[in-house]
C-alpha cells in the first residue's frame, strides 16, 4: 500500500510541474520510469498511476476552464453532442486515468522483463 501512494505523489507531481512542458506521451515515459524505478506489482502501478494522471487531468481541466472563463469547453461540447460542458471535464479525467494507468503497467512490467525467474530449485555448494 505505500507503493500505492509513492506512485499517486510522484505520478500527480510529475504531472502538474512537468506536464505544462511536456506532451502527454513525455509523461507516459516518464512515468513509466518512474513506476520501474519504485518496483511496484502491475496492479498497484496501474491503479497508483492511473488515479493520479486521472484524478490531475481532471482538476487541471477544471481550473483552466474555471481560470480562462472560455466558451471553448461549452463550444466543444455542443461539437461532440454532449448537453453539458462538464462531461467533457469527465472525458479528460477518464483518458488521463487510462493514459496513466498503461503508462504505469508499462514500466511495472518492463522490469518484470529483466528479472531473473525463481525456479525454486535447490542447487548445492559443491
Amino acid at each position: 500500500m505505500n507503493k500505492f501512494f509513492v506512485l499517486f505523489v510522484l505520478t500527480g507531481l510529475i504531472i502538474y510541474l512537468i506536464g505544462p512542458f511536456f506532451p502527454f506521451w513525455g509523461l507516459m515515459i516518464l512515468v513509466a520510469l518512474v513506476t520501474y524505478l519504485v518496483r511496484a506489482s502491475p496492479g498497484i502501478s496501474f491503479f497508483g498511476s492511473g488515479l493520479s494522471f486521472g484524478l490531475a487531468w481532471l482538476l487541471l481541466s477544471v481550473w483552466i476552464s474555471i481560470d480562462s472563463k472560455s466558451e471553448l469547453p461549452i463550444k466543444m461540447a455542443e461539437l461532440m453532442g454532449l448537453s453539458n460542458d462538464n462531461i467533457l471535464w469527465l472525458a479528460t479525467g477518464l483518458v488521463g486515468f487510462i493514459i496513466g494507468g498503461f503508462s504505469g503497467l508499462t514500466g511495472s512490467l518492463f522490469r518484470k522483463l529483466f528479472e531473473k525467474p525463481d525456479k525454486g530449485i535447490y542447487k548445492s555448494q559443491i
